[in-house]
């Protein structure tokens, strides 16, 4: 018997020794040789089927228009918002919403019920703003609107211009159309606006560029946004960025100059302060800081990397349609503009209309992406920070047939990967659809 038990017990172990060997080997379940510090890291592209975007109400302009793309979350829920327009002809179009399914990327529009109604627009400018605006505790959507550019539409040798777009939300997780006197109410021609505490109250004024002798017009917010001053530096003011520059804990109003146009040119950056009615005006760029025939239609803040309370400025300008560039103020000196085109290879010549500032490679500094860049891919539209504010193009896995609207939805930094929206925007009949993409550095 003893010997029986012997030869079972050579017999199970030859087997248990066989079964090791065949595992060990295995190249789908490994065995990591140090499993508290390896992780198998998942870098492929994941493509998601195309949905067909659901309409509640027929387009008369099918295309986004390019700068006023917003995705906001409220109560767990996506939204799109978005401005349905052409820059010329006759033909309008709406500000328009839609629920977004964060897993297929399926949108549904839901204008009437989210935005309470369909707002007629003309060329929507700058992104939307979605901050709170009458200090409920509630986030609100701005739009500014400057209308067509439609030869037909002239008065008097100049565009007319459009009205505003102000959202107040609610409650109920929806929006109410509000109209403001001077804000909302009246056609004017705009390039720019931006919102932050300019008055040290605590709460998110709002200032206005316009084209014209109201370069800036300051609405103050007093449980609600109500016109205050209206400032005119004589800078050709083409945009408005409210930040604080200096780190000073005081919230700048930066003024940078379009065209200017004048016999004399003398517009400059400007750096704004104001106290009570007391208004202080520093230029901080040399004359025409970006040539005699460029001027700055938008703004961007990034992290100085020399000061880190300080923040360093891109400006965005342009000389005509299709003619652009980018220019970075310097860490080492604000009132110091560089043509970013001169210092990196990755450059912009066109299609740069609107962007966000994030940290799209998780590592920890500022990079640039260009969100709705018709005709380029993803790698062709992210600029990656090479750590001094300064930038080059990545390599991420991506289809570079895709070359619609990339929108960021939400990002995974343990995993290292970037949800976006792709939303095929040159047909009547609008697909979406989620692309994960492993973005980490």
């Amino acid at each position: 018997m003893k010997n029986i038990n012997l030869l079972i017990t050579i017999i199970l172990l030859n087997v248990l020794f066989s079964c090791s060997k065949e595992d060990s080997t295995n190249p789908v379940s490994p065995i990591p040789s140090n499993p508290t510090n390896s992780t198998v890291v998942d870098k492929t592209t994941k493509y998601y089927d195309d949905q067909s975007v659901i309409l509640s109400k027929p387009f008369n302009s099918s295309r986004v228009y390019s700068e006023p793309v917003k995705i906001i979350k409220i109560n767990g829920k996506y939204q799109l918002i978005a401005s349905y327009a052409e820059l010329f002809g006759t033909t309008y179009d709406y500000l328009r919403s839609f629920e977004v399914d964060s897993t297929s990327g399926k949108l549904t529009e839901n204008t009437l019920s989210l935005l309470g109604e369909y707002k007629e627009v003309g060329f929507t400018k700058s992104p939307i703003i979605y901050e709170d605006l009458n200090s409920d505790g509630i986030k609100d959507l701005f739009v500014i609107d400057h209308g067509k550019e439609s030869p037909e539409l002239m008065v008097n040798g100049l565009f007319p211009g459009y009205v505003n777009h102000l959202f107040y939300g609610k409650s109920d997780s929806k929006f109410s159309n509000k109209m403001i006197p001077y804000l909302t109410d009246l056609k004017r021609f705009h390039h720019s606006a931006s919102v932050g505490d300019i008055d040290t109250d605590g709460d998110n004024d709002l200032v206005l560029q316009s084209f014209g002798s109201e370069e800036m017009i300051i609405f103050k917010n007093n449980n609600g946004l109500s016109k205050d001053i209206v400032y005119n530096p004589n800078n050709s003011t083409g945009s408005v960025l409210i930040v604080d520059v200096d780190g000073d804990n005081v919230k700048d109003l930066i003024s940078a100059p379009y065209i200017d146009r004048s016999s004399i040119p003398s517009s400059t950056v400007l750096k704004i302060n104001f106290s009570g009615a007391t208004i202080n005006s520093t230029k901080v760029s040399p004359i025409t800081p970006f040539g005699n025939s460029y001027g700055c239609f938008k703004m961007e803040a990034i992290k100085n990397l020399k000061s880190p309370t300080k923040k360093s400025l891109l400006y965005f300008v342009e000389g005509g349609i299709g003619d652009q560039k980018i220019f970075k103020s310097s860490d080492d000196d604000f009132s110091k503009i560089i043509d970013l085109s001169t210092v990196q290879t990755t450059f912009k010549s066109n299609g740069i209309r609107d962007c966000l500032i994030l940290d799209i490679n998780f590592d920890g500094f500022d990079d640039v992406f260009f969100i709705v860049n018709a005709g380029e891919n993803l790698n062709q539209r992210i600029w990656i920070n090479k750590g001094d504010n300064t930038f080059e193009n990545p390599s991420f896995e991506i289809n570079t047939s895709l070359k619609d609207l990339f929108i960021p939805l939400s990002s995974d930094k343990n995993k290292g990967r970037m949800k976006f929206l792709y939303y095929n925007n040159s047909t009547s009949s609008p697909s979406s659809k989620i692309i994960d993409v492993y973005t980490k550095k």
